[in-house]
């Protein structure tokens, strides 16, 4: 499998994954982030087919900002603090793709020889990298919603990254 067809695969998987989570996931707010989350994955596997066919790839923003919206009218549903824990399994392994993910375009960032890739993946990192922060939060939501709700943060400083 050469680096394109691992690098769809992966954007493929993760997208499957934040489906299926979403459609069992247990507040709307969380069901939002996840879609969203997807949404993104195929924008990603969209530029590197599109990179692939040595097309230009048009600038993407990601949905940081979006979910950040999101978390914050979260806090407020008392539904977060009954979450059952059924899904830790989901979420962790959200968070693992996404840090394969991360590792992965930051390998082939630092190999790329040419400029359009080189963006590409530097792009890819940086929505990976926000994609990681969420599923971190989504797992400690799952894990502890009493402590979430107090005290977690969401602070993109774009629409790609925290």
């Amino acid at each position: 499998m050469d680096l394109f067809e691992f690098s769809i695969q992966m954007e493929k998987d993760a997208e499957a994954l934040y489906r299926k989570m979403a459609e069992n996931a247990p507040v709307e707010g969380i069901k939002k982030v996840l879609l969203m989350l997807a949404e993104d994955e195929v924008k990603h596997r969209v530029a590197i087919e599109k990179l692939r066919q040595k097309l230009d790839v048009p600038e993407q923003k990601g949905v940081a900002l979006d979910i950040k919206t999101v978390f914050e009218d979260m806090k407020g549903d008392e539904r977060i603090t009954s979450i059952s824990v059924d899904a830790i399994d989901d979420y962790q392994k959200a968070v693992e793709i996404e840090r394969r993910g991360m590792a992965f375009y930051k390998e082939k960032f630092e190999e790329a020889d040419d400029p359009v890739s080189k963006q590409l993946f530097e792009a890819l990192m940086k929505q990976e990298s926000y994609h990681l922060r969420t599923c971190e939060n989504l797992l400690d939501m799952v894990q502890k919603p009493a402590w979430w709700v107090e005290n977690a943060e969401f602070n993109p400083a774009d629409a790609d990254s925290y």
